[in-house]
């Protein structure tokens, strides 16, 4: 009787453990697109001359960050279709990349080091496109 009633404990502490640790989650911390995380601070300790360098990028690749933005809503519509069409989905996913390829570009040609996408080697502004890393 003091067997069953101890393991019965026992499976009872582990699930209210289990249940505890599984009420906190990922959350919303330093993840991919949530908050400034630890990559925003590259941006915050600039020289003058380095600010004004990737304030000016920033304004040259505006329109190619609300092309791939465009891009992402489109690729949406087209996930979401009852039939997808996989060969649109294809087209545009090549597009996105050579977007992604020009922004790359721009970053090398300004001289901005770490620029691209991916997590934490690139976090400018809320769409996670590239960062200067002086």
């Amino acid at each position: 009787m003091n067997k069953k009633l101890i393991a019965g404990l026992a499976v009872v502490l582990v699930a209210i453990m289990v249940t505890g640790a599984m009420a906190f989650g990922p959350g919303y911390g330093r993840g991919m697109g949530y908050g400034a995380g630890p990559c925003y601070s590259a941006t915050t300790n600039l020289t003058p001359e380095q600010a004004q360098k990737y304030a000016q990028f920033q304004k040259e690749i505006l329109p190619l960050k609300q092309k791939m933005l465009q891009l992402r809503t489109e690729l949406m519509t087209l996930h979401t279709q009852t039939t997808p069409d996989w060969n649109a989905i294809s087209a545009k996913q090549k597009e996105m990349i050579d977007v992604r390829t020009e922004i790359q570009k721009k970053a090398s040609a300004a001289e901005l080091t770490g620029a691209g996408f991916g997590p934490c080697g690139a976090c400018m502004g809320r769409m996670g496109m590239g960062r200067a890393a002086f």
